[in-house]
C-alpha cells in the first residue's frame, strides 16, 4: 500500500479533535434573546420591590418618629415635679374627697386620662404609685417600672410615671383633677402646681381652659397639660393600647 493511500486512511479513521464549545457570544440568539428576556423582565421586579422596602422603611421611621413625637408629654422626660412621699405620709387608706382606698381595683367604671406638667417651660415628671398605699410592688414595664400592687387602691391612681391617672371606681361619677392633686397630697391651684409656683396656664384636650384647674374633669382619654411660669402650646399624647 501506498504510503499516499495509506495516509488517507488513517485520516479517515483517526479520532478527530472535538469542537469547541461556541464561547458566549456565539451562542444561538434565541438563547441570548431569552437571557435578555428574563433580565428585562426581572428588573421591574426588583425595582418594584425595592419600592416596596423602602415605602415600609418610611412608614416605620415615621411611625417610630410620630409615637415618639405623640408620647413625648407623657414619658419621664425631666425632673419629678413631686415624689409620692406626701402621699406616703398623710394617713394612706382614709378616704379623700368622698373617694375611698379599696383593697382591689374597682372597674364598674375604668376610663384614663393623661396629666403633663411643663414648669418654666421644662417638662416634669408626675411618678409612678399616685393612690396606690404602700408597701407597693413594682414590675419592669415598657415605659420603665410599674406598680402593680399595693396595700389599698384609691378609685384614682397611677401605675406608671408617663402621666396616665387611671380612673377605676365602682361609681359611675364626675372626677377632678383637683381630687386627684388631693389623693396625691400636693397642692393645685391657678399659682401653684405641686411645689412649682406661678401663673397657672391649663389646656384641655388642647383647648386652654379658663378658671380653677382644680376644677377640670378628668375622663375618658382626657388630656390636660398645666404650664407653669410660661405657656408651653398643647403637646400631643397618644394613650397606649388597652387604655
Amino acid at each position: 500500500m501506498s504510503k499516499k493511500r495509506t495516509s488517507r486512511q488513517t485520516r479517515r479513521y483517526s479520532t478527530a479533535t472535538p469542537p469547541r464549545r461556541p464561547t458566549p457570544s456565539k451562542r444561538p440568539a434565541w438563547r441570548r434573546f431569552g437571557r435578555r428576556r428574563r433580565r428585562s423582565l426581572a428588573w421591574p421586579w426588583a425595582l418594584a420591590l425595592a419600592v416596596v422596602v423602602a415605602s415600609g422603611s418610611a412608614l416605620i421611621v415615621a411611625s417610630s418618629g410620630s409615637s415618639s413625637t405623640s408620647t413625648a408629654a407623657g414619658a419621664s422626660a425631666g425632673p419629678l415635679l413631686a415624689s409620692t412621699a406626701s402621699f406616703d405620709g398623710g394617713s394612706p387608706g382614709q378616704p379623700v374627697d368622698g373617694i375611698q382606698c379599696n383593697n382591689a381595683e374597682q372597674l364598674l367604671f375604668h376610663v384614663h386620662s393623661h396629666l403633663a406638667v411643663f414648669v418654666d417651660g421644662q417638662q416634669r415628671s408626675v411618678p409612678a404609685g399616685i393612690g396606690i398605699a404602700p408597701p407597693r410592688q413594682s414590675v419592669a414595664g415598657a415605659t420603665g417600672s410599674e406598680v402593680v400592687a399595693g396595700s389599698c387602691f384609691y378609685w384614682l391612681h397611677s401605675h406608671t410615671a408617663d402621666g396616665v391617672i387611671h380612673i377605676e371606681s365602682p361609681l359611675r361619677r364626675t372626677y377632678t383633677l383637683g381630687e386627684y392633686f388631693d389623693i396625691w397630697h400636693q397642692p393645685l391651684s391657678a399659682t401653684q402646681v405641686g411645689p412649682a409656683q406661678g401663673p397657672v396656664i391649663a389646656y384641655v384636650n388642647g383647648v386652654r381652659f379658663s378658671g380653677n384647674p382644680r376644677d377640670i374633669t378628668i375622663g375618658n382619654h382626657t388630656r390636660v397639660q398645666l404650664d407653669v411660669g410660661r405657656d408651653v402650646s398643647p403637646r400631643p399624647y397618644t394613650f397606649p393600647l388597652g387604655l
